[in-house]
């Protein structure tokens, strides 16, 4: 099973998520354990504003931060106010909106008999988590509580677990025919440049001692690049081990020689890497070596050209296939979880409170694809807002 990963931001972000009723405890309103207004409420479960703020990751702190900077130089005003909420209000509704979804499962998957937690997947991601926040200085007295931790990893396997059970099974997989029209109707966007694949061989004139840092002179660079060279011509010898035994450039002999300026592409377009490079591969041939010739001020090198490529749409096949195929994949899961939304908003009671008064939050504000009924309300605000809807106690 494989589990959301918990990034810096994203641990501090997940792990305060504050206090919800427990299973069997429906009936009583918990407020959640930040010390913070109650912004809307799930059921029975109270959201507050601090913990829909913790899902904007660090939106908040920025701006918190910009705001901060501002204000000590004397120079806040109402225009900066607004723009402040043009960029806060936005954020906070895409986090509530998130934030609800997630309860709503966390509320379903706790009264379904047939969830069940992993004691030995809890048990490691425990202490894995634990492990990272110590690490992070994010664990005792300035940071989260062991509580705190088992919480939210608790809550992080559960939400896994349904929606691995609920949505995207195996039976939802993309098939061929799916894959190839995704392909051909999105041709353009796998287009490839033309490139070249080469590997080098580098001998330097000046070595560098690893250890002392001491620099020596090679008098015979010239003769041994020629001496390299012509045994990868003439005895057909392996350029790639060649360049792994022999080559002084390190970046590029761990690869075999290979010069590779996107990890996940090994072609590259040499006028924009190096004019000189472009030059001596420009007349080759594939399957040629170089001559032997001045790299720099401080070398020599010789090339082997392994491929050319035109350019033109990739190949359906290996890495792209499976990109593809996890995009069809997430679209049906996604597609899965919010028709399952949409039914359990139906039957729950999700209201958006405002100075302690509860209304309802319109289907639409989930669904902000869908034009909005005449008589649907306006969307939620992140807290007690003024004549410009700026949220409070920033």
């Amino acid at each position: 099973m494989r589990l959301p990963c918990l990034t810096p931001v994203v641990a501090a972000a997940w792990l305060l998520a504050c206090a919800t009723a427990a299973h069997g405890e429906e009936l009583e309103i918990k407020p959640f354990a930040l010390a913070n207004e109650v912004v809307c409420r799930v059921n029975t479960e109270a959201v507050s504003k601090g913990h829909v703020e913790e899902r904007m990751e660090e939106i908040v702190a920025k701006l918190r931060e910009w705001k901060r900077q501002v204000e000590a130089a004397g120079q806040w005003n109402d225009e900066l106010e607004k723009e402040y909420d043009k960029m806060y209000v936005p954020a906070f509704r895409d986090a509530l909106r998130r934030v609800v979804r997630e309860r709503l499962m966390l509320q379903y998957a706790r009264n379904d008999p047939q969830i069940k937690m992993d004691d030995r997947l809890f048990e490691k991601r425990m202490k894995d988590t634990l492990e990272r926040l110590k690490s992070q200085g994010l664990l005792g007295p300035k940071g989260f509580t062991v509580a705190e931790v088992e919480k939210r990893v608790r809550e992080n396997i559960l939400l896994d677990i349904f929606k691995w059970g609920q949505f995207g099974t195996v039976l939802d997989q993309p098939t061929k025919p799916e894959i190839r029209r995704y392909y051909q109707d999105n041709i353009t966007r796998f287009h490839r440049p033309a490139g070249v694949k080469v590997r080098i061989i580098r001998i330097d004139t000046i070595l560098t001692n690893k250890l002392t840092g001491q620099k020596t002179v090679r008098k015979n660079a010239r003769e041994l690049a020629d001496r390299l060279r012509e045994d990868a011509v003439s005895f057909s010898g392996s350029f790639a081990e060649m360049a792994k035994q022999h080559s002084d450039d390190e970046e590029t002999k761990a690869r075999g020689g290979l010069i590779q300026t996107d990890p996940k592409d090994p072609f590259l377009d040499p006028e924009s890497y190096n004019p000189l490079l472009a030059n001596v591969l420009r007349p080759m041939k594939v399957g040629e070596c170089s001559p032997v010739f001045e790299f720099g001020k401080s070398g020599y090198a010789f090339v082997w050209l392994e491929a050319r490529r035109e350019a033109g749409p990739a190949p359906l096949e290996g890495d792209l296939h499976e990109e593809i195929s996890r995009t069809l994949w997430e679209q049906k899961r996604r597609k899965q979880e919010d028709q399952w939304f949409r039914k359990a908003l139906g039957k729950a009671l999700v209201e958006h409170v405002v100075d302690q008064v509860s209304k309802p939050i319109p289907m639409g504000f989930f669904f902000e694809d869908e034009e909005p009924k005449k008589d649907e309300t306006t969307p939620p605000q992140p807290g007690k807002a003024g004549a410009e809807g700026a949220p409070k106690g920033r």
